[in-house]
């Protein structure tokens, strides 16, 4: 259980505040000590640099990027997504559609990412041009038995989603699986592409482009905040951030779903169709949010499967809930580039609340704490701009104890209003 949620905010005022000012203090004699050797790995890290450069041996990683190459060979940062299509589509029409709107497009913004791999050269990692580029090493037809029905279309995507990807080729890639579901003439199209390329907010921006219509997308609406705010927001997260930040690193792990060892094998699932217009009436008559309604069946579907697994009163779950950091104005283009813009703060899902009703309200009292916090910028710059910038085994290090903290990750991009139409046909 995280300390900081469990019991530092509800302390004295009085007493946060000397929490608040130890820990940086802490920090701080944390940071000298380590300061020499921080300025003499930046110098190492310089000297890398300078010799990519000059060998032109690639280009190197953001250190936004870096932390999701911190993985296990059964354990990858895949994203894996399904779109099924009427019909049959017709394999070189679509490699030739993605060549033409992606691949070789040099329009802004740039998705040569997607022509890329990456490789560590000078013990850093580098993107670096797929030699002799091929389509089809990246676009292929299923091999095998067409599903005929979803448990097993669940099985076969869990099979192939846990067979590891193509080497020396860009991290990404699209199986053509035709369905043979009873009375449906229907096509599953399934891609697999490394977190290292793009978040989710950048491959809706992608799965656009693709498209034959620009498809309408749901706009997130950020309040506009004023450089008085920000400045607040900033002070707040410097003051208060390092506290949180400790508090995570003393918190043990109570993890209801233990496992001494990945095993690499995914099981895919998915729900069945969700009644939008109901999720909306209870968030009108509770003056809620469809998030926070959807969280709350979360934790009650986690309830009914730990009470049926033999725990009789569940506890609440620490998870992770992922946090988008793009601006609003870059959120309003019509195309979002391929790159990583996304941190995340732990949150304890109230599993432990049986009354479905006190559970949503808890649940929003929860989710107000969190949007009101700061947390998630000091936690996004350790991330992105201290893991991603260590030595490489330091950098699993962190990565996997911050893993270890939470059960799951919660993520919500948002889609489109419109149906996707690729090649004549809908998505």
């Amino acid at each position: 259980m995280n300390l900081y949620s469990k019991y530092m905010e509800s302390a004295p005022s009085l007493l946060y505040g000397l929490l608040c000012f130890s820990a940086i203090l802490l920090w701080t004699v944390f940071a000298i000590l380590t300061l020499p050797f921080w300025f003499l790995f930046r110098i190492f890290k310089w000297f890398q640099g300078i010799c990519i450069s000059y060998y032109k041996l690639g280009r190197v990683l953001a250190s936004r990027d870096v932390p999701f190459l911190h993985e296990t060979e059964y354990n990858r940062n895949f994203i894996n997504s399904l779109f099924v299509v009427e019909g049959t589509v017709d394999l070189v029409d679509l490699r030739q559609l993605i060549m033409a709107r992606v691949v070789q497009n040099n329009e802004e913004p740039s998705y040569a990412r997607m022509r890329k791999l990456i490789v560590q050269h000078c013990w850093r990692y580098v993107w670096q041009d797929e030699v002799d580029f091929n389509i089809d090493k990246h676009v292929y037809q299923f091999e095998g038995t067409s599903p005929s029905n979803e448990e097993e279309l669940q099985k076969m995507l869990s099979e192939q989603f846990s067979s590891p990807m193509r080497d020396g080729v860009s991290p990404w890639e699209i199986l053509v699986m035709p369905l043979d579901l009873p009375g449906k003439d229907q096509t599953a199209i399934c891609m697999r592409i490394h977190h290292a390329i793009g978040d989710g907010f950048a491959l809706i921006g992608l799965f656009a482009r693709l498209m034959d219509k620009k498809p309408e997308l749901l706009r997130v609406k950020k309040p506009v905040v004023t450089p008085c705010d920000k400045q607040k927001q900033v002070w707040k997260a410097i003051l208060t951030g390092p506290l949180a930040l400790l508090s995570v690193a003393l918190s043990t792990t109570d993890n209801p779903f233990p496992a001494k060892k990945m095993s690499g094998e995914k099981c895919i699932s998915w729900t069945k169709t969700i009644d939008l217009e109901l999720i909306k009436e209870i968030k009108m008559r509770t003056g809620t949010t469809v998030n926070d309604v959807l969280s709350t069946c979360l934790a009650g579907s986690l309830r009914r499967y730990l009470r049926s697994e033999g725990m009789d009163n569940p506890a609440d779950i620490q998870i992770a809930v992922t946090i988008n950091t793009r601006s609003p104005k870059i959120l309003s283009r019509d195309n979002i580039p391929l790159e990583n813009h996304s941190t995340g703060l732990l949150y304890n899902l109230p599993v432990g609340v049986a009354d479905p009703l006190k559970r949503l309200v808890e649940t929003k009292r929860r989710m107000d704490n969190f949007k009101s916090s700061s947390d998630w910028r000091i936690f996004g710059f350790i991330y992105s701009q201290i893991v991603g910038r260590l030595p490489d085994f330091i950098g699993r290090f962190s990565s996997f104890s911050l893993n270890r903290h939470c059960s799951l990750i919660l993520s919500n991009v948002p889609g489109p209003l419109t149906p996707f139409e690729i090649g004549g046909r809908k998505w």
